[in-house]
């Protein structure tokens, strides 16, 4: 295959998609949330839309949610009220109905009552939310009711008083959900990269299988990662949205997701620190330390959104003193500290790379192939560093889910970069050229060369 100079190239074939795909989520997707916004003066209020129908009744308010043409993915319910003169709570029920049988399902509970009270000094509280993600039913009921101390009556000592129903009072209402637009355009992204994925790794699969040779280290990590790139663009992703969501489904996918991230990040500290190594590497100090590192990430990221339903990259850390689960925050704790270990340890091997590279003496210890896989590494990190940047700055819900296309975009090009780096031939990486006054020779790990001044 022809060589590519990466250096140059390679910043333009990662930021050139990422141009392309804010354009189609500035002009095709659209707005990833849309919002419809209800008040009611506390009496009898209705509201009917075609996905949407509310009715407040005394203490009651009931929405009947329908994910068809407008809504998908989930939706949240949210009430802002102002003050009152005595303690008002709000109690909130999610019920869904199967889509065939027509039975329902309670699915989600949720109460303000042991943490935030609407008393007078709150001008304008918001004093409940509630999301749901659609699981495959045919429509869903959400029910505030709210209630308040009743006074009347005695309360054993030590214990708060018992409640009464309360009168809703003039409150502002919320729904806010995925529009199908955005839905699928996301869609149709997907597809794209998963067919494009695909077809990257029979190819990859099928120029493995013809090489004669020993597969090199590189090339094999590559095998792993196209498979895990497949599993990143989530395939079945378009399945729950055809189904209507299936929560199955979604655990499957996000697992695939930590997996990707796993294989990723333990591909680029074996191969940073393989490019300096001798053939000789031994396992208990060479892989195993990378090795453990990197299943401490995965092992907390599993366990956060197995047990608690924290999707790994959606945390923010600012937030973690809000969280009272001791276990919680020490997963918390144990991802942050897993993260920034991959990263110091990456940042510690790609300085020690970009020294070597400028300096004059050794300046050809590398290969093309990995003063590639250094070069686009470095503009992949920063271009990453920098979308979670505007997500710390922008921590709305929308503003995640606007960076997702950006963030899959970017994650294809590196990989289609690196497959192109790694691309199985019968000759190995290419050589660079001997320096003056020094004699370079073939290493043993996948062509690398080193300068025989250097080897001690």
């Amino acid at each position: 295959m022809c060589t590519c100079n990466y250096t140059y190239v390679g910043p333009a074939l990662l930021v050139l998609p990422l141009f392309v795909i804010s354009l189609v989520n500035l002009f095709v997707a659209g707005p990833p949330l849309k919002t419809v916004v209800l008040d009611s003066n506390g009496a009898s209020y209705g509201a009917n839309l075609p996905f949407m129908q509310m009715n407040v009744q005394g203490a009651v308010a009931r929405f009947n949610l329908i994910p068809k043409d407008e809504m998908t993915q989930f939706f949240v319910v949210a009430c802002y009220a102002p003050g009152t003169t005595t303690p008002l709570y709000f109690d909130a029920t999610v019920t869904g109905k199967a889509p065939v049988t027509g039975a329902k399902k309670e699915l989600a509970m949720q109460s303000t009552r042991p943490e935030k009270p609407l008393v007078k000094d709150a001008s304008e509280t918001h004093v409940l939310q509630v999301l749901q993600s659609f699981v495959g039913m045919a429509e869903y009921e959400v029910l505030i009711r709210s209630v308040a101390p009743d006074r009347s009556k005695s309360s054993e000592a030590g214990r708060p008083p018992p409640m009464r129903e309360a009168p809703l009072p003039a409150m502002e209402y919320r729904v806010t959900y995925v529009p199908t637009r955005f839905t699928y355009t996301q869609v149709c992204v997907r597809a794209f990269f998963t067919f494009t994925s695909c077809c990257m790794l029979v190819a990859y699969a099928a120029a493995m299988i013809s090489m004669s040779k020993t597969r090199e280290h590189g090339q094999l990590w590559m095998s792993m990662l196209l498979v895990l790139l497949v599993a990143l663009n989530d395939p079945l992703y378009i399945a729950r949205i055809v189904m209507g969501g299936n929560q199955m489904l979604y655990s499957v996918s996000v697992m695939g997701q930590i997996l990707f991230s796993g294989g990723l990040f333990m591909f680029w500290l074996v191969y940073g620190d393989g490019m300096q190594a001798r053939a000789e590497r031994p396992f208990c100090s060479f892989y195993l330390p990378k090795l453990m590192l990197v299943l401490v990430y995965v092992g907390v990221s599993a366990t956060l959104f197995l047990v608690h339903g924290r999707v790994p990259d959606r945390i923010n850390v600012a937030e973690a003193h809000d969280i009272k689960d001791p276990r919680q925050l020490g997963l918390i704790a144990g991802l942050t500290g897993s993260l920034v270990g991959v990263g110091l340890w990456l940042s510690f091997l790609v300085s020690r790379a970009v020294y070597r590279l400028g300096w004059k003496k050794v300046e050809y210890i590398y290969t093309e192939r990995e003063k590639s896989f250094v070069g686009i590494t470095i503009v992949f990190v920063i271009l990453w560093l920098c979308g979670h940047l505007y997500r710390a700055v922008h921590g709305r819900r929308g503003s995640w889910m606007q960076l997702q296309l950006p963030f899959l975009t970017l994650t294809n090009s590196y990989l289609a970069l690196l497959t192109h780096a790694f691309w199985p031939s019968e000759t190995r990486a290419v050589a660079p050229a001997e320096m003056k006054g020094t004699q370079a020779t073939y290493d043993d790990k996948e062509g690398g060369l080193l300068a025989d001044d250097d080897e001690d």
